[in-house]
């Protein structure tokens, strides 16, 4: 989504300097509550009650990083192929188990006050689990960044926007460098990048060369007015012959096939993308997607496809 229109392109000034200077203190307060968090963790004890070496140290290390919510640790862990207690699933039971092992209510006296919260604290502030009226949310949340300049709205996957490194991080909109926070959009779980992966992954199945020419087919939509379809047709690129398209004998209708959709779902989704993106762009979202866009998959199988010139391009897992 673009930024407020007011704001004019990131010049180089004073202010760039300092938010460079302020997110790298933030960035090395971070690596040091971290590193203490760790430190202070009795690791012994997780084990010694029947939890696995690795599974306990990257617990540790995700509960220092996020102090995230139960729930979505033992996702993790789970779907990082870490075995819990005695070769057990990880719930949040669990895990609220194995914290309480690391950083017992004991030892938070000697836990800084300047690094936040104890990483022990188990109490309901880290829980991130909202109670909504019902089917309120159309999915669940998704990571997204926000310029804290001009408020442009990116998702993850969107080109050199979500860097890991802040100093290479730029808005896509008023290109302020370093200015990005990361928010959780409730009930926004498509964002552009999805929407053209859905259209690409539901397209229907491609109808071969012309039969008149060999050339490329490509789809063209063939409604009528007081028909009720959404129907679309492989038709030949180079038939340009206009005033002849309408004899049934002409290259453009010779070269027409219908075209076929794998289900009845596909034929459903790709249309969802295709209404979504229009409705995005009549609100002044960026609905053009750039190369080098990365989709990853919420299904929890670590899929990835990046958008390349010649057209989506799949992955290894991530």
């Amino acid at each position: 989504m673009r930024g407020n229109p007011d704001v004019g392109p990131w010049p180089g000034s004073a202010e760039e300097r300092e938010a460079l200077r302020a997110r790298a203190e933030a960035d090395r307060l971070a690596r040091e509550r971290v590193a203490t968090a760790l430190r202070i963790a009795d690791f012994g004890a997780a084990e010694a009650a029947g939890y696995e070496s690795a599974a306990v140290r990257r617990l540790a290390l995700l509960n220092a990083e996020t102090g995230g919510d139960l729930r979505d640790l033992a996702h993790r862990l789970n779907i990082e192929g870490h075995a819990g207690q005695d070769g057990s699933a990880w719930d949040a039971i669990r895990v609220a188990d194995c914290i309480a092992l690391l950083w017992p209510y004991d030892s938070h006296d000697r836990w800084p006050s300047e690094f936040g919260t104890y990483p022990g604290y188990l109490g309901g502030l880290r829980d991130g689990l909202t109670i909504t009226m019902p089917f309120q949310a159309i999915g669940p949340r998704r990571h997204q960044f926000r310029c804290t300049r001009c408020d442009a709205l990116w998702p993850t996957g969107w080109p050199d926007a979500d860097h890991r490194d802040p100093y290479q991080r730029h808005c896509p909109d008023c290109r302020m460098p370093g200015g990005a926070t990361g928010v959780e959009e409730e009930g926004r779980e498509h964002s552009i990048i999805d929407l053209h992966w859905l259209m690409f992954r539901f397209a229907p199945s491609p109808a071969g060369p012309c039969p008149v020419c060999g050339g490329a087919r490509e789809l063209v939509a063939r409604g009528y007015f007081g028909i009720q379809e959404r129907v679309l047709y492989w038709s030949c690129g180079q038939a340009d012959e206009l005033g002849t398209r309408g004899q049934p004998d002409s290259h453009y209708m010779r070269s027409l096939t219908r075209a076929e959709w794998e289900s009845a779902g596909a034929h459903h989704a790709y249309w969802l993308a295709v209404d979504m993106l229009r409705m995005a762009g009549h609100t002044g979202e960026v609905t053009e997607l750039p190369v080098g866009a990365e989709y990853e998959a919420l299904d929890g199988s670590g899929e990835r496809w990046t958008y390349r010139e010649s057209g989506w391009e799949s992955g290894a897992s991530c």
